[in-house]
């Protein structure tokens, strides 16, 4: 075959090819049996038991607790997330106490809603607080109408052993250590400087040594065995520039008032000039770092803890 003919077979054939493809590309076309008229959602709505932790939040805590100025961040318990909602409550210490029931010292006691203070909160009218929980309800709040049922949702979920949202049991799980208190002492004193409610500790500026003692809790590691521990001290709560300072450990507990108003065991201190940490008019914030050895390190107070908090682990020098 010559050249010429070649050339010619070769070019009705490419066409064919061509044409071929172009076809088979168009039958193959996904989009060719596309339908408009879709019947279901691809996401179906799955329903939540109201007595789990993700059924409280949905129904109580997210809408009627965490509005502005209340439980959405700015103090303890955390009710934005399902995460921040079960860690701020179990076992956790009340920071509202009741002076007439001592027993009510846990937010949620796991198993016994009866000592439990977040269903004491909502139940009853502590001396010395703003009211009954919740003290305010934003308008897409169903609380005035659903109010009975959901209180023995919360009081079944408690009862249940307050699990979290994969089905765990308390029990079962390694939560994160949470600060105790803070005492001061100056000058040799035994006696810690008063500490009333969320303020500073108040410290004079006539103090030549400050002995901070710091108390730790953690629901399965011995207290003695927190850390290692270290602390840090800041004219700003927002921002910690200064060197990290290690915490000695105590021969033994120091027994003294803590946060939520109960005694709890003291290990951890530093002893150290007054000059060192501050002058005169100086508020001087507190934060510590801290580990049970099962749970990464972390700070206390934290970025997202509670201003209250943060007040209550500082110290005024007057």
């Amino acid at each position: 075959m010559n050249k010429r003919n070649t050339k010619l077979f070769i070019f009705p054939t490419l066409i064919i090819l061509f044409l071929g493809a172009c076809s088979k590309n168009k039958n193959d076309n996904p989009y060719d049996n596309w339908k408009d008229d879709v019947k279901e959602s691809p996401i179906n709505n799955v329903d939540i038991d109201p007595n789990s932790i993700q059924g409280l939040h949905k129904n109580i805590f997210k809408p009627t607790c965490s509005n502005s100025g209340c439980h959405d961040g700015n103090f303890e318990p955390d009710f934005r997330t399902i995460e921040s909602t079960y860690n701020s409550l179990i076992n956790r210490l009340s920071t509202n106490t009741d002076p007439n029931q001592a027993q009510f010292s846990k937010r949620v006691v796991p198993g016994n809603a009866s000592q439990s203070m977040l269903l004491h909160r909502i139940l009853e009218f502590i001396p010395g607080s703003q009211g009954k929980m919740p003290l305010t309800t934003d308008p897409g709040s169903d609380w005035p109408e659903k109010k009975v049922t959901y209180i023995e949702n919360i009081r079944t979920w408690i009862n249940n052993g307050a699990k979290d949202q994969f089905g765990n049991s308390p029990s079962n799980i390694d939560f994160t250590p949470q600060m105790g208190g803070l005492l001061v002492f100056v000058n040799g004193s035994t006696t810690p400087l008063p500490h009333v409610g969320y303020q500073p500790v108040f410290v004079p500026s006539s103090a030549n040594q400050v002995k901070i003692m710091i108390s730790i809790l953690d629901d399965k590691t011995p207290l003695s065995q927190l850390g290692p521990n270290t602390i840090n001290f800041s004219l700003n709560p927002y921002e910690f520039k200064g060197t990290e300072q290690t915490l000695a450990k105590e021969s033994s507990p120091f027994l003294g008032l803590g946060v939520s108003g109960e005694t709890v065991e003291y290990w951890y201190s530093i002893t150290l000039p007054l000059s060192s940490i501050g002058v005169s008019g100086d508020v001087i914030w507190c934060r510590i770092n801290t580990t049970d050895n099962v749970n990464p390190s972390l700070f206390i107070p934290s970025s997202e803890t509670s201003f209250n908090f943060k007040k209550y682990f500082a110290i005024k020098i007057n």
